[in-house]
């Protein structure tokens, strides 16, 4: 059985689609780069964000004491996040940037992870990662930094609340010391 030669063509465009599709999905989805940055930004530059702010340090205290069921509450919160970042020191980017000690720096300052121009743009113009920073960005990340890459909420089968949205916040605080 011999196959015409538009046949041919058709299925050759077909695969090409199909392989054009498999190459933009994960940036599609999840937001995922192809490409890491060789970004740095200095301990100087971080504190010329920082001066003239009053920003607690959000690690002085040790986290409040919670109920086994509310640390699970907050762990089953955050779990999708774990999907993309990390909070342990030292521990590699994902698709988004590891957050140890996120809280009290300003946006866009972890080394070696590729931000979108919209991050980078949110540190340059002041942004500095609160408890309510994060959960206003949690809650809306596209409606507070238009063009960013975070793929939150999840496009699917996924349902949020201000408590869910709470417990994340809570669950980062105390799991990124």
């Amino acid at each position: 059985m011999s196959v015409t030669a538009g046949v041919r063509s058709v299925h050759i465009l077909v695969l090409l689609g199909f392989l054009g599709l498999a190459l933009y999905f994960p940036y599609w989805w999840f937001g995922v780069v192809p490409y890491t940055a060789d970004y740095k930004i200095s301990t100087a530059e971080i504190e010329r964000l920082l001066a003239g702010r009053d920003i607690p340090d959000f690690y002085a205290e040790p986290p409040a004491e919670v109920s086994a069921e509310e640390l699970t509450a907050q762990k089953e919160a955050f779990l999708w996040c774990r999907f993309c970042h990390t909070l342990e020191e030292g521990g590699e980017h994902r698709v988004g940037p590891n957050l140890h000690r996120i809280f009290g720096k300003p946006a866009a300052v972890v080394t070696d992870f590729a931000y979108s121009q919209a991050l980078i743009d949110a540190k340059d113009n002041g942004l500095i990662w609160t408890p309510e920073t994060m959960a206003a960005f949690i809650a809306d990340p596209h409606g507070m930094i238009p063009g960013n890459r975070m793929r939150f909420p999840p496009m699917v089968m996924y349902e949020t609340s201000p408590e869910k949205e709470r417990r994340m916040v809570e669950y980062l605080l105390r799991m990124s010391r």
